[in-house]
């Protein structure tokens, strides 16, 4: 989270809104919503998602290209995740608090 907060910040240049907003699920950005609201559901059902959480995500303009590219980017966060808890990595960006995801 540290570092995908200092990338988001001087890297992708996203705004505290924006940056609070997909730390809690969701965007401001009504196409990037949709992204962040399927890829909680992703995580939070365990990839067992329903038919709607799909048609929601294709409504918002996704096709099955992104949607798998969404789901491969849950898959990589996960796994670096795993990596840095079992190797006990040092945060070496400024350190941000864990909140749950909406």
């Amino acid at each position: 989270l540290s570092a995908h907060t200092y990338l988001a910040r001087n890297l992708a240049k996203l705004d505290d809104a924006e940056i609070t907003a997909n730390r809690n699920g969701a965007s401001n950005d009504p196409k990037a919503d949709a992204a962040v609201k399927f890829a909680v559901a992703v995580v939070q059902k365990r990839a067992h998602i329903s038919a709607a959480d799909l048609e929601a995500v294709k409504q918002a303009g996704y096709d099955d290209a992104e949607i798998v590219e969404i789901v491969v980017h849950i898959a990589l966060n996960t796994l670096t995740n795993y990596i840095n808890e079992v190797a006990g990595t040092e945060i070496d960006f400024p350190v941000i608090e864990t909140s749950r995801a909406a």
